[in-house]
């Protein structure tokens, strides 16, 4: 597994396991990510498009997507390359 704590490596990805209980809705400029559902369930918003997910998904979003979640999930989450702080950017929900 690959975390923060190798940041001095330079890593060309970074993973960690992340309880989620609902994501607002964001994008990366720079990163792709993977999400592999460990636990639980829910749904993914990918652009808009709700997609259905439970234990063994994966979901490949691509930097430029605007994405979020709903339900209770436990994710292997994959940044390639490591989501920087600066490559974060939060986007209004729809009503």
């Amino acid at each position: 597994m690959i975390s923060r704590e190798d940041v001095g490596l330079s890593p060309a990805a970074w993973a960690h396991a992340v309880d989620i209980d609902g994501a607002k809705l964001h994008y990366h400029q720079r990163s792709t990510e993977l999400y592999y559902v460990l636990e639980g369930g829910g749904i993914v918003l990918l652009d808009g498009v709700e997609q259905p997910v439970f234990k063994g998904s994966l979901v490949h979003i691509p930097p430029g997507v605007v994405h979020g979640a709903r339900g209770k999930m436990r994710v292997l989450v994959v940044g390639i390359p490591d989501i920087a702080e600066d490559d974060y950017f939060e986007v209004e929900e729809r009503s």
